[in-house]
């Protein structure tokens, strides 16, 4: 009897150091940092397979995650948030033990001795996702009906994460580096859209399809999508840099003709574009965009787009400068991620601004294509209404860090004032152009993306990224004039600020001085003007 007993706290403990030890930090350092359960392995695909009830707006699901061991870890968390549950673990034909707190489980898989090798795991899960009340907003599935009532369905995760839908490593810094295979199985009468592009579509028994769409490129989890509607399909050819690009539009079947009417302009989108920033970032998985009841997200060969077909957002001009309205917002500013968020991904979200404050810049990008540079510099400076400087851009990393609404028109702006300062259109092309070769497909910080700008553009830039982003303080140029003479001075700055201003003469000469912390006094060959707004500051005059 002892001999039995001892076997079996001999087998309990073997089991409990399979799953390894849970980190003592907290739910957010769990959601967000690469801890001692995910670090040990590196996730190389995903294939996803659902069926949605869409009568009780409940999933049942499995997904088989394929990973690379990186070290001899133990314990494997999968992030997958209530009331969705796990109900079985395999690998291969073996059942996993796993136990789960909150939205993390643990399953009992570890590294020692497969270092360098493949291993896969199959997750069966199933239950009542939670709805999204607000989306894109606030995440869930979105379970809505079409103007005539006929099921239109989507996810929105972005924020809280791709595990309000399904079971992933939920960190936006593991890729799967051979993309994912997605499995939807919906009514015959209804079509699910998704990411990459359809492999084929199968009916099955009880009067249903299973949709396939292979992605086999690196993606986000959050940009992982299902859509579900009774949808058409506009397609064409885009001719680009890379070749052959296969464009569609997915609309509803009423919004046919409003979808032909958009269309076109996704090949402006795409021309401006690849000529200012360089080739689409996905040839292998084509350009999509689906409607959806929700406003709009950058999904990853499959953007969301619900501006009900109309200019600017939502028929509105966020600059206030009416220059907003002579195109569509969601369109240019979700598939500008494709360049920044998509291709370029930040290893965490702390470092937002580069998904945001870059893709807001193309906007800007997108208006100098068509109406030229003085409308889109009117465009980015009547975007600064919308600043805060509540918080800073960059807080704190490793704990989820739900970054401020700044990081788009504030980031906007930053890359704005970068751009006067080097004062060289073509030199700053060439650099955001060499930003995105140099960083494809890759996950960056945002110290490599600072440090790659200083080295470019030969500015020591480090003060002005410390105080755009690390602060809420607006530099401030203080300045005086007597005659023909103006000492000027940086206040409200971090320590060691310089960055060079632009007047205006009178006369309409333009004048550039740097200016520190230091007064720096210069002799003015003609009466003051008034200054250059391109730079993001506050211009106060000392009498």
């Amino acid at each position: 009897m002892k001999n039995i007993i001892l076997s079996l706290l001999c087998l309990l403990m073997l089991i409990d150091s399979s799953f390894g030890q849970s980190p003592a930090i907290s739910p957010d350092s769990l959601a967000g940092s690469n801890h001692a359960g995910r670090n040990w392995w590196d996730v190389q695909h995903y294939n996803l397979a659902i069926i949605p009830a869409i009568q009780d707006s409940t999933l049942t699901g499995t997904v088989t995650i394929t990973y690379k061991v990186l070290s001899e870890g133990a314990g494997m968390m999968i992030d997958l948030q209530a009331p969705l549950k796990i109900y079985k673990v395999l690998s291969g034909n073996q059942k996993v033990s796993y136990r789960h707190d909150g939205r993390f489980w643990w399953i009992a898989k570890d590294g020692k001795g497969k270092v360098g090798s493949t291993d896969a795991i199959t997750i069966f899960y199933e239950g009542k996702p939670r709805v999204a009340v607000k989306p894109p907003w606030d995440g869930g599935i979105d379970w809505n009906h079409d103007a005539k009532g006929r099921p239109w369905i989507s996810t929105a995760c972005q924020g809280i994460g791709a595990s309000i839908w399904w079971p992933c490593k939920d960190i936006q810094s593991d890729e799967p580096e051979q993309g994912a295979d997605l499995f939807y199985t919906i009514p015959a009468d209804l079509s699910a859209i998704a990411n990459g592009k359809l492999v084929s579509v199968t009916d099955t028994k009880n009067g249903k399809r299973t949709w396939h769409w292979r992605v086999t490129q690196p993606i986000n989890n959050y940009n992982i999508s299902m859509n579900i509607g009774h949808y058409e399909k506009i397609q064409d050819t885009f001719h680009g840099k890379q070749g052959n690009l296969d464009v569609e539009f997915f609309v509803l079947d009423y919004n046919l003709e409003k979808g032909k009417k958009l269309f076109p302009e996704i090949f402006s989108m795409l021309n401006c574009f690849e000529e200012k920033v360089g080739p689409y970032p996905f040839y292998e998985d084509g350009y999509k965009m689906i409607e959806t009841a929700h406003l709009g997200m950058e999904r990853q060969s499959g953007i969301a787009y619900g501006n009900n077909f109309q200019r600017g957002y939502k028929g509105t001009d966020r600059s206030k400068t009416g220059v907003g309205l002579t195109w569509d917002f969601i369109l240019v500013h979700e598939s500008g991620h494709e360049w920044f968020g998509n291709s370029i991904t930040t290893e965490d979200v702390n470092d937002g601004w580069i998904h945001e404050g870059f893709t807001t810049y193309m906007e800007t990008i997108y208006t100098e294509c068509l109406s030229g540079k003085e409308d889109a510099q009117k465009y980015v400076i009547g975007q600064r209404h919308i600043i805060t400087n509540h918080k800073p851009m960059i807080n704190q990393y490793g704990v989820n860090y739900d970054a401020p609404g700044d990081i788009y028109d504030k980031g906007a702006s930053l890359i704005h004032t970068i751009r006067t300062i080097i004062d060289d259109d073509k030199k700053f092309y060439a650099i955001l152009q060499g930003k995105a070769r140099k960083y494809y497909h890759s996950i960056v910080k945002s110290n490599d993306i600072e440090d790659y700008w200083i080295l470019s553009t030969g500015f020591n830039l480090k003060p002005i990224f410390d105080q755009y982003l690390r602060t809420t303080m607006i530099p401030t140029l203080t300045y005086t004039i007597n005659d023909d003479a103006m000492t000027l001075r940086w206040t409200n700055v971090v320590k060691g600020f310089k960055m060079p201003v632009i007047l205006f003469l009178k006369d309409g000469s333009p004048v550039r001085i740097n200016v520190s912390e230091d007064p720096v006094s210069v002799k003015l060959s003609s009466p003051f003007g008034h200054w250059d707004p391109n730079i993001y500051c506050v211009y106060k005059e000392e009498k």
